[in-house]
C-alpha cells in the first residue's frame, strides 16, 4: 500500500516515506508484489468512511416513505369506499341563527326542491328527500345554540298581602307596615278590607325587615313563615293570641321578593293584654 497524502482516519498530511500515522494507530505496509495492485483505491478515499452510513440512511428514508405512502393510499380508498357521502349543502331550517347541511349519496343528483323546514334551536332534524333516491338519501339540519338570554334585572319588588285578627280572623284596618332596611324605611297601611300594597327597591342579596303597629295590639305578630293558621280550630288560635298579647317587644321578621311576581304575605296580630 502506497502512503496516502492525507491520513484516511484522522486527515493528517503525511510524507510519502511515511509507514504509519503519527496522529493515530493508521498504517501502510510496503507493496508485497503483484497483490498489492488488487487493493481498491476507493478505500484509500478520505470519504470511504462515510460511505456506509450515507447508505445506511438513506435506505432507512426510502422505508418509511413507501410505509406512508402505503397508508396514503389505504385512507384514499376507505373514503372512496361505497356509503353516504357528504355534498352539496344546502339550506333546511329557515331562521336566524341556523346551520343546515344535506348528505346525499353521489349516485344521484341533488334535488332542486326546499326540503321541509324544521324549527328550534339545540336539536337535530332528519328529513327524507321525496323526489330523490328512495334509500339511502337523508337531509340533516343542525341548528346553531341559541344564545342565552340575558336575566333581567328586576329593580323593584311588588310586596302585598293581608293583616288579620288572630283570634277572630277577621281583617284588620289602618295598621301600620315599616319595611326598613339601614336608612331606608318605607311606610304603608291596611285599608278597610285588611290589605296592603307596596313598591320597594329590590335588595341583591337580602331582604327587609317588618314591624307592624296598630292601637291596642301588641307589636309582636306571628311569624309569616307559620303555616295552617286558617285550618287553626279557635281554642288553638286564642291560645296564641294569649302568648303574642302578652309580649310587648316585638321581633320584626324578615321577608324578601323573588323576580318580578308580587311576593304575598300575610300578618297575624293579637290584642294586647
Amino acid at each position: 500500500m502506497a502512503t496516502p497524502p492525507y491520513c484516511p482516519s484522522c486527515f493528517v498530511k503525511l510524507e510519502p516515506h511515511m509507514l504509519a500515522c503519527p496522529n493515530c494507530p493508521m498504517s501502510f505496509p510496503e507493496d508485497d508484489g503483484p497483490a498489492a495492485g488488487s487493493s481498491n483505491p476507493l478505500k484509500q478515499s478520505r470519504y470511504y468512511q462515510f460511505a456506509l452510513p450515507v447508505l445506511f440512511f438513506a435506505a432507512l428514508g426510502m422505508t418509511i416513505w413507501w410505509l406512508a405512502s402505503g397508508l396514503f393510499r389505504l385512507g384514499e380508498e376507505n373514503a372512496n369506499a361505497p356509503g353516504l357521502k357528504l355534498s352539496n349543502a344546502r339550506p333546511l331550517v329557515q331562521g336566524e341563527g341556523a346551520l343546515s347541511r344535506s348528505t346525499e349519496t353521489s349516485s344521484y343528483p341533488p334535488s332542486t326542491e326546499k326540503a321541509p323546514a324544521y324549527e328550534g334551536a339545540g336539536t337535530v332534524s332528519i328529513a327524507p328527500v321525496e323526489d330523490e333516491a328512495p334509500s339511502g338519501t337523508v337531509s340533516v339540519a343542525v341548528p346553531e345554540p341559541a344564545h342565552r338570554k340575558r336575566a333581567k334585572v328586576v329593580k323593584e319588588w311588588k310586596l302585598r298581602g293581608h293583616v288579620y285578627d288572630l283570634a277572630t280572623m277577621k281583617p284588620l284596618a289602618g295598621c301600620e307596615l315599616v319595611f326598613t332596611d339601614g336608612e331606608t324605611r318605607i311606610r304603608t297601611r291596611s285599608n278597610s278590607e285588611g290589605n296592603y300594597r307596596v313598591i320597594v327597591p329590590s335588595l341583591p342579596d337580602r331582604g327587609y325587615t317588618v314591624t307592624a303597629a296598630k292601637g291596642g295590639y301588641s307589636p309582636n305578630y306571628l311569624d309569616p313563615g307559620t303555616e295552617g293558621v286558617r285550618e287553626m280550630d279557635a281554642s288553638r288560635r286564642q291560645q296564641l293570641a294569649k302568648e303574642l298579647g302578652a309580649t310587648l317587644s316585638a321581633t320584626p321578621a324578615t321577608i324578601q321578593g323573588v323576580g318580578a311576581e308580587p311576593l304575598i304575605t300575610d300578618f297575624y296580630l293579637a290584642k294586647r293584654l
